[in-house]
């Protein structure tokens, strides 16, 4: 098996293992290594580690620290994930997705040397991967729901990596920068690598995304030439060229270069930033376009094909090593812990997973002391792996990240009515993990109906709500805020305790918030879903049980607009509506009203849609909506059919 480090077998690093060394900067180094889970679970995923001689450089931390916090934040599948940040051994380290296979650097130096181009589609199919994936970056909202104005500043081949299964990834936002960073390099300060430069930051000014446009069109350029495009003379005479815009011909090199593909390419290496694409998801349609209007699909399997012919001999060579040492990663067991209260006997050998929990659970306080195996006593504030649940609970992903979703999709493809109904029938108990661009939802389910709510939506923060519901004012919540130490860090505590609000008005407003925070997933029309069965919350929470079903109703009258139900039943207007038996809910689950209930009692296995829209008496307005929308409620939920 390869060595971690010079001259060393695999080690321990805290709670990974670090196999092998794959690459070393000119700060940090990169290794490959093993993360542990419950039940023997092990999973390959990248340390990137600083230098010694960087450990109290503070810029470089800070750059570090950034680099995680933005990519933390950035959940898409053409970025590289980033799991961890810590603190070991007085040297900072991220935890980052391992990616089987190549960067694009890679791909183009054994064309050049093979004297080989690579196929059009392949480039454009590349470069559409990554440009999503940027995208994605570029439209990041944070916490507050403000964008954080993302610029990549060093989007270049080195960093978009390609798996050997066909996956496109961007990677290595170190230096990345977003509007409200904490660490922020000053206007003008250039960072990013010679050659892969935008005219504005060689000319030292404020960056945009169409920064970020410049470098993806030098990539494409030197991607269809198989050759870099600055490349020779001083670095003045390159910075020079970036300056101006000076973009050599393709064609000198690539002659039979399709006219519509080269105007893509002279127009992201515009100097004029008005005259460049608006944003990485214009360049990436550009190129959809020109590969849907020549006729050509490519796909991920194309791509996977294509790389494991090129790099047929590192991919058996990679066989042949893991083959070797394949005892490796089961016999190396993650470290044993022990824990020891002040003037009492230590207690252990003690797994993380159980350690974790024992803490979580108040069993193990932060005033005792851990000895990680091979190390010594430390208080367990410095335990970096540890401490982090001194601060925050975490959620099941944090604990065990590598748990598998019972059910998962994509938001634009399923119902959320049909998907809460579900789970409601099914009287699941688990996390539903909601996700779209800059905002995390969890709802966590108990016997089907949802209990608790965690987002990341400033407004949806418990003091946001119940200022807006005017329960409390400014000066009372902030004295409540200041207060909450001494109530174990509980805004509802604190409130009680002080006498601003009495304990049934604050069940009430929680339950009332909880339900909207639940509403609010039915205006998402994009993002992802997954569905963690046996999961539930660590925290203490207040068992609402809400209602599943009369969440549905409400969802659909506040989120579900007219136009899109009108369009799903215009094909079905004169179709007989059946009635379907439901042995799971009755119709009081709903909370209807009474004009929803004339809709209701008007279905009687012979009457149409259209005929249902006839019966509106003085409010045909109002009558109309029930008709639409009591149909879609009931065909979701199973009890009529129409379509």
């Amino acid at each position: 098996m390869n060595q971690a480090s010079d001259g060393t077998s695999p080690v321990h690093f805290g709670k990974y293992l670090l196999v092998e060394r794959i690459g070393t900067g000119g700060m940090a180094e990169i290794f490959k290594a093993k993360s542990y889970g419950v039940s023997g679970f092990e999973k390959t995923i990248v340390i990137k580690r600083i230098l010694p001689s960087f450990s109290n450089d503070k810029d470089f931390i800070a750059m570090l620290i950034d680099e995680a916090k933005i990519c933390a934040g950035l959940q898409h599948a053409n970025i590289i994930q980033t799991f961890d940040l810590g603190r070991l051994e007085g040297r900072y380290y991220i935890a980052m997705e391992f990616v089987h296979g190549v960067d694009l650097v890679m791909v183009l130096s054994r064309l050049r040397k093979a004297r080989r181009l690579m196929p059009v589609e392949l480039v454009c199919h590349i470069l559409s991967e990554a440009l999503n994936g940027l995208e994605h970056a570029h439209r990041a909202i944070g916490p507050d729901g403000e964008p954080l104005n993302i610029v990549h500043r060093d989007f270049n081949p080195s960093n978009i990596l390609l798996s050997y299964q066909g996956d496109v990834k961007v990677g290595d936002f170190g230096i990345a920068r977003a509007a409200d960073r904490g660490t922020r390099t000053v206007a003008g300060g250039m960072k990013g690598k010679m050659g892969y430069l935008s005219p504005e930051q060689v000319a030292g000014n404020r960056l945009d995304h169409r920064s970020d446009v410049f470098t993806a069109g030098i990539t494409l350029w030197e991607c269809l030439t198989c050759r870099r495009m600055y490349a020779g003379g001083t670095d003045l005479d390159v910075l020079t060229k970036i300056r101006d815009a000076v973009v050599p011909d393709a064609t000198q090199y690539v002659s039979d270069l399709n006219p519509q593909l080269l105007a893509i390419l002279n127009r992201a290496l515009h100097k004029d930033l008005n005259q460049r694409f608006r944003s990485a998801r214009d360049f990436k349609d550009a190129l959809d376009d020109f590969l849907f209007e020549n006729g050509v699909k490519v796909s991920a399997s194309l791509l996977e094909g294509y790389l494991k012919h090129l790099f047929a001999d590192r991919i058996a060579e990679d066989a042949r090593k893991a083959k070797e040492a394949s005892i490796e990663p089961t016999r190396v067991k993650p470290p044993r812990y022990w824990v020891r209260k002040t003037g009492q006997s230590a207690v252990g050998p003690i797994d993380i997973e159980k350690l974790a929990e024992l803490l979580i659970s108040g069993e193990v306080s932060q005033t005792c002391e851990v000895l990680r195996e091979g190390g010594a006593w430390h208080p367990l504030k410095e335990v970096p792996e540890l401490a982090v649940h001194l601060t925050k609970l975490p959620t099941a992903e944090e604990s065990d990240p590598d748990a598998v979703a019972n059910y998962q999709g994509l938001i634009a493809e399923v119902s959320f009515p049909k998907l809460f109904y579900r789970l409601a029938i099914a009287h699941e108990n688990g996390r539903l993990v909601l996700t779209r661009p800059g905002v995390k939802k969890e709802i966590y389910f108990s016997d089907g109906m949802p209990e608790f709510v965690k987002s990341d939506i400033f407004a949806e923060r418990l003091g946001q709500y119940l200022l807006e519901m005017g329960a409390v004012n400014e000066e009372q919540l902030e004295q409540a805020v200041k207060a909450m130490k001494g109530y174990s860090g509980r805004l509802g505590d604190t409130l009680i305790g002080l006498g601003m609000l009495p304990p049934h008005a604050l069940f009430e407003h929680l339950q009332q918030q909880v339900k909207e925070k639940i509403l609010e997933v039915f205006s998402w029309t994009v993002g992802t879903y997954r569905f963690f069965a046996g999961q539930s919350y660590r925290g203490e929470i207040v068992p609402l049980k809400i209602g599943s079903y009369a969440i549905i109703a409400d969802g659909v009258r506040r989120y579900t607009s007219m136009d899109l139900l009108k369009s799903r039943y215009r094909p079905h207007l004169d179709r007989v509506i059946q009635v379907r038996e439901n042995r799971y809910l009755s119709m009081d689950a709903l909370g209807i009203s009474s004009r929803e209930r004339r809709v209701v009692d008007s279905i009687d296995g012979k009457t149409s849609l259209r005929n249902l829209l006839t019966l509106a008496a003085t409010d045909r307005q109002g009558f109309e909506e029930a008709v639409y929308q009591m149909t879609f409620i009931l065909e979701e939920l199973e009890m009529i059919s129409v379509s």
